[in-house]
């Protein structure tokens, strides 16, 4: 077996790209879902966690690459990453996620 060649620091634009879906977490705090009118609201996700935290504890520059529908709730979590310091370059911006979900069941 061969050494592992690691390119040296700053030959990359990024120290880690993450790939995978960025999800919002409803809160409805110290009450039930069923009965709560009002949620605060997180980003999360396993990819997407591990780029925020490396960006937000350790300084490393981070992407991530998914997609969202181009509305409200897409940009609201533009937003979020954005807050968290990642880098949204490869966000897939998608005109309506029906298209898509339409695309994919032909």
């Amino acid at each position: 077996m061969g050494m592992l060649n690691i390119k040296p620091d700053g030959s990359c634009k990024y120290d880690l790209v993450a790939l995978g879906e960025i999800m919002l977490r409803l809160d409805p705090g110290e009450g039930r879902v069923r009965t709560a009118r009002e949620f605060k609201v997180w980003e999360g996700g396993g990819e997407y966690n591990v780029a925020r935290g490396l960006r937000r504890c350790f300084g490393l520059k981070t992407a991530v690459c998914t997609a969202f529908a181009d509305n409200e709730v897409g940009r609201l979590l533009e937003d979020f990453i954005l807050q968290g310091g990642v880098d949204t370059e490869f966000i897939k911006w998608l005109r309506s996620m029906v298209s898509v979900v339409s695309r994919a069941a032909v």
